[in-house]
């Protein structure tokens, strides 16, 4: 099962999951995808991974020579192998948090290596975001049995969006035994 989750950029997608699952650690594995700031300025991305909560410094806006970039962010060298290395043993049926399919992952580099073992064939339960510019791209190359279900930041309330999440977590953490996740309140 995946549930995928979209909206425009800067809309809350990643804060929104940081705060479900920050407030219920240990209910999922994989990664958040976190700006960092420098005066209130985005100035890099940092990566929570999940369970652990470790933050792995991932990419940069200053301008530096790396084998992967976007039009805004450098990523570190050898960030990806290891991010995509640490998930090369992933939990079966323990859900996994998928932050974010972007650019890179649309053209099989970056994190693709971990969608295409968690689909390929399915090894997990996957709550996959993905920006809204990038959804029609991603739903026409992954046309096929993906077995999801797509929530739209922008076209649901944040409540009804947070609810959907902390259910899919719970129900699927209880595939292993873990505890019923907690809802967080709204933020």
């Amino acid at each position: 099962m995946m549930l995928i989750l979209t909206g425009e950029k800067g809309c809350g997608k990643s804060m929104l999951l940081k705060d479900i699952l920050t407030a219920n650690p240990g209910g999922a594995q994989g990664f958040l995808s976190l700006k960092t700031l420098k005066n209130g300025i985005v100035s890099g991305i940092s990566l929570l991974i999940l369970p652990s909560l470790e933050t792995l410094p991932m990419a940069t806006t200053t301008p530096m020579a790396t084998a992967y970039s976007t039009r805004r962010f450098y990523f570190y060298p050898g960030t990806f192998d290891k991010v995509n290395g640490h998930f090369c043993n992933i939990t079966k049926n323990l859900p996994f948090v998928f932050d974010e399919f972007g650019i890179l992952e649309m053209e099989k580099a970056g994190h693709y290596p971990i969608f295409k073992t968690l689909t390929d064939p399915p090894a997990s339960s996957m709550l996959l975001v993905v920006r809204k510019n990038l959804l029609e791209s991603f739903l026409s190359s992954h046309a096929g049995p993906l077995n999801g279900e797509i929530l739209d930041m922008d076209c649901q309330g944040t409540q009804a969006i947070r609810d959907r999440i902390a259910s899919f977590l719970s129900e699927h953490a209880l595939l292993t035994g873990e505890s019923r996740l907690r809802h967080p309140g709204p933020k």
